[in-house]
C-alpha cells in the first residue's frame, strides 16, 4: 500500500522507517525495501539507490529509468537486496 500512496509522501516516509525495522527482524524483504526507498527518493527529487522506479518518456511511448546514485555500483546494491541485475529489469519494464 505504501509503495503506491504517491499522494501522501509523508505516509510514505513514516511506512519507509517501519519497513527498516521489519526487514531488521525478517518480517519484511530487503526487496520491498529497495523498492520503497526508491520511491521515497523518487518522489523528493532525489537519485535512486536501486534503480527500481521508471517513468514514461513524454510521449508515453517507452519506460525510461528515474535517475540513479552512483550507477557503477547499480548492481551490486540490487544484489545485496535480492533484486536481479539492472539490465535484467530493465529488459522487464521496457517489454524487451
Amino acid at each position: 500500500m505504501a509503495q503506491h500512496a504517491d499522494l501522501a509522501p509523508a505516509f510514505q516516509r513514516q511506512a519507509l522507517e517501519l519497513l527498516k525495522v521489519a526487514v531488521a527482524t525478517g518480517d519484511a524483504t530487503a526487496r520491498q525495501l529497495a523498492y520503497l526507498t526508491d520511491r521515497v527518493l523518487v518522489a523528493a527529487g532525489e537519485p535512486q539507490l536501486y534503480g527500481t522506479q521508471y517513468t514514461d518518456d513524454p510521449d508515453g511511448s517507452n519506460q525510461r529509468l528515474q535517475p540513479v546514485a552512483d550507477p557503477d555500483q547499480l548492481d551490486e546494491r540490487r544484489a545485496a537486496m535480492g533484486l536481479d541485475t539492472a539490465a535484467e529489469y530493465d529488459q522487464r519494464m521496457r517489454g524487451h
